[in-house]
């Protein structure tokens, strides 16, 4: 009959609902070419604050046993990224490197009791600083909103022993306004951060952060920084500066091609991660959103019933004439055969004399009333020796003999119907 928004069928469901559109892009610069403005490397320096009491985020001390968040034993009020952020296709590749200064001095004089102690172990407080690796990887869904959802996080987001944390439903990328990103990471029931890209240009952006503990019901950091656009060489270089500028034991390494830092090897999505597993990539995974079968337009089904009601009340007229046409030639027939037994016909009710018929007629009439009733006309005919006739052809014979609806049938009427009986009397004599 057609597909869907063709000229007899309704519009395509993708039409309004974009989940739906087979057609929809499937990759994220294709969908809005705003995110490539966060593609690309950059430098951020953060500075971070102690929400309770609005100064400079402070060191904590180390646990062996504890694994390390932002309270760590470093000065945790600046920190220097490099962002290497990169859309392929429909999936975006977040890769960060992060350093922490040295702690300060004050904070090395505190004296601290094993098992907590003032720095990392291989480090010494107040001489090393930190160097860790984050990712973050995103990639379009078949909601068609625009939204990344975010399928995985590692290295110093995962927060665990093997680096590695799959957020699940509610952690998502996404462009609120025309320069606006926001990046929402959320750990059931356990703690929420949410991060803000503001873009005042191509190259130059502000960022803020906010990250919340769930059940202690507060902020416990808070976070705004400059983010600025560099080459490529200036970012391997800045990696090589930090390293060594910050003294850091174990010097991070920023890997170009696979996406892994051997700190955090296997951490990287799978192709069987990135199609089903831990998010449903739109370029490698089917969408539950299919069009459903075309389905005709209210209109045309009308017109298509009216035009079927017509056809069959067409077809239906035909053989109801058919039948009546039928019936009318065998109750007359049967009628002429009745006559026949007692007068000889001709080849028409012409060529039988007005005696004869009036012979006939006075037969017919039992009770000598000069009509014919029903009953009368049913007994001559059911006499039995011209062949059976239904009730059903006798009541239809009535019908079209007492021409008056008088109930009774008088010898003009007895005439007229003869005369309609032309054929009749052919097919007889």
């Amino acid at each position: 009959m057609g597909a869907c928004g063709s000229a007899l069928m309704k519009p395509c469901l993708g039409e309004t609902d974009v989940r739906y559109d087979a057609n929809y892009p499937k990759t994220i610069v294709e969908t809005d070419a705003r995110w490539e403005k966060l593609t690309g490397y950059f430098k951020v320096n953060v500075t971070s604050f102690d929400p309770v009491d609005g100064g400079a985020a402070q060191p904590g001390p180390y646990i062996e046993s504890v694994i390390q968040t932002h309270n760590s034993p470093f000065d945790n009020s600046r920190t220097i990224i490099f962002y290497n952020h990169t859309v392929d296709g429909s999936r975006l590749i977040v890769n960060r490197y992060y350093f922490k200064p040295p702690a300060p001095f004050g904070f090395c004089q505190i004296p601290f009791e094993p098992p907590v102690m003032n720095a990392q172990l291989g480090s010494t407080c107040g001489v090393n600083g930190q160097g860790d690796f984050a990712g973050v990887y995103a990639s379009l869904t078949h909601e068609h909103d625009g939204t990344l959802k975010i399928g995985r996080a590692t290295g110093f987001y995962a927060n665990s022993e093997d680096g590695i944390w799959d957020p699940g439903e509610g952690s998502y990328a996404k462009l609120t306004d025309d320069s606006t990103f926001e990046f929402t990471f959320v750990r059931p029931d356990e703690f929420s951060l949410v991060s803000s890209f503001v873009f005042f240009d191509d190259d130059t952006a502000a960022l803020s952060a906010v990250n919340t503990i769930i059940p202690m019901q507060r902020i416990v950091r808070a976070d705004t920084a400059t983010m600025v656009r560099i080459s490529e060489e200036e970012f391997l270089a800045g990696i090589e500066e930090y390293n060594e500028a910050f003294q850091v034991p174990q010097p991070i390494q920023a890997p170009m091609t696979s996406d892994e830092v051997a700190k955090y090897d296997g951490t990287f999505p799978a192709e069987e991660d990135w199609c089903g597993g831990l998010m449903s990539d739109v370029s490698c995974t089917p969408s539950p959103y299919v069009e459903p079968d075309a389905q005709m337009k209210g209109g045309v089904i009308a017109l298509f019933v009216i035009l079927g009601v017509l056809l069959f009340s067409s077809v239906a007229l035909f053989f109801h004439r058919k039948a009546i046409e039928t019936q009318k030639k065998r109750y007359k027939e049967h009628f002429i055969r009745g006559i026949a037994r007692n007068i000889t016909i001709s080849d028409s009710a012409g060529r039988v004399s007005p005696e004869q018929l009036k012979k006939e007629f006075d037969h017919i009439d039992k009770d000598k009333g000069g009509t014919i009733s029903k009953d009368e006309l049913k007994t001559f005919l059911k006499s039995g020796k011209v062949g059976d006739i239904s009730d059903k052809d006798v009541e239809a014979m009535w019908a079209a003999i007492d021409i008056d609806n008088s109930g009774e049938v008088d010898f003009v009427e007895f005439i007229a119907f003869l005369g309609s009986c032309g054929t009749e009397f052919d097919s007889i004599s």
